[in-house]
């Protein structure tokens, strides 16, 4: 999936399948357990989601603050222009019409995004952190912290046995698309676990991030002063 010359149907398929994914191993659920607190207390929120590939997330957001009497404003981005468009099509073809005119789509760089400081009141990002390491990791953070007024919340993957063994079977029963089959292994193993987490955020200097986790083996990290989960590995 980081290969950006892959533009062709594989990518497309992958990104549906991702999808897939996020529906059945509660992906949605970790990201909820720290927005929906928001979504009951507030009339609106501006909401930027980092790497968000096909915009699953966008329409899972959009549609759930609508729920909850919300107005939310998203953006989302991603640095690979075809990927940019499949989302946009995706929107067009989830969305309603008024919620769809309340999202839209950039082409940027995640470690240098286009927004002021302050400039949203939360930065989402959902199996993205994984993809960096060490001082990128620890910029991208830094980088969402500036741009979030309320904070940013990351979801993301605890690497675990379990989880490496279940994604290799669950892609393999679902037969999902080869390039899903290859990088979703290999997502668990760049996953993390607490402690790593604990320590990228001091690094970052993110105010009061709390690490909470998720069935099935997610993570979230949020500097949001909200949460829900358990904090147990």
């Amino acid at each position: 999936m980081d290969d950006f010359s892959i533009t062709d149907a594989r990518l497309t398929r992958a990104l549906h399948d991702l999808r897939r994914i996020n529906r059945l191993l509660g992906g949605y659920a970790a990201t909820d357990a720290v927005v929906d607190p928001l979504l009951r207390r507030h009339d609106q929120l501006r909401v930027v989601d980092v790497g968000c590939g096909i915009g699953d997330y966008l329409v899972h957001l959009a549609r759930r603050a609508d729920r909850f009497g919300c107005r939310a404003d998203l953006i989302g981005i991603d640095a690979n222009p075809v990927t940019v468009g499949h989302a946009r099509a995706h929107l067009d073809a989830q969305l309603s019409p008024s919620l769809r005119s309340r999202v839209r789509v950039e082409i940027a760089d995640a470690q240098d995004l286009p927004h002021p400081d302050n400039a949203v009141d939360i930065v989402h990002a959902a199996l993205f952190l994984h993809h960096f390491h060490g001082p990128d990791a620890v910029q991208l953070l830094a980088e969402l912290q500036r741009v979030a007024r309320q904070g940013l919340l990351i979801n993301d993957i605890h690497r675990h046995p379990l989880a490496h063994a279940g994604i290799w079977m669950l892609s393999r029963l679902l037969r999902m698309a080869p390039m899903v089959r290859h990088d979703a292994p290999m997502s668990v193993q760049r996953g993390f676990r607490r402690d790593e987490l604990r320590r990228l955020a001091r690094d970052a200097q993110l105010p009061a991030a709390s690490i909470y986790w998720h069935w099935a083996f997610r993570w979230t990290l949020s500097t949001i002063a909200t949460g829900q989960g358990q904090v147990s590995e």
